[in-house]
C-alpha cells in the first residue's frame, strides 16, 4: 500500500477533520473512498464489491460447482425430525 502525501490549508483541514469525524471514519479512509468512487465513475477502475454482494458471488460459485460436479439435497429423501433423531431408523 502506497502512503500519499497531500497539503491542504488549516481551515480545510479541519473541516475534512470535521467531516471524517461525522462520518464515523478517518480522513485517510475518506480520502481512499473519494478517489476510487472518482476512478469507479470515470469507467478507469471496476467498482468495489460490497461484503454482501462478495458473500452472494461466493455462495453462486459453490452452488454452480456442486450443480456441475452432481453434488445436491434430494429433497424427495428429506427426513422428518423424529427419523433424523432416531439413529436405529436410519440403519
Amino acid at each position: 500500500m502506497k502512503t500519499i502525501s497531500v497539503s491542504v490549508d488549516d481551515e480545510i483541514h479541519r473541516q475534512a477533520r470535521i467531516k471524517a469525524a461525522q462520518m464515523g471514519t478517518s480522513m485517510s479512509a475518506m480520502l481512499r473512498d473519494y478517489l476510487l468512487k472518482i476512478l469507479e465513475e470515470g469507467g478507469d477502475f471496476p467498482p468495489q464489491e460490497t461484503e454482501p454482494q462478495r458473500r452472494a458471488r461466493k455462495l453462486d460459485e459453490v452452488l454452480e460447482r456442486f450443480k456441475r460436479e452432481g453434488i445436491g439435497v434430494d429433497t424427495g429423501q428429506i427426513l422428518t425430525r423424529e427419523e433424523i433423531y432416531n439413529r436405529n431408523a436410519a440403519r
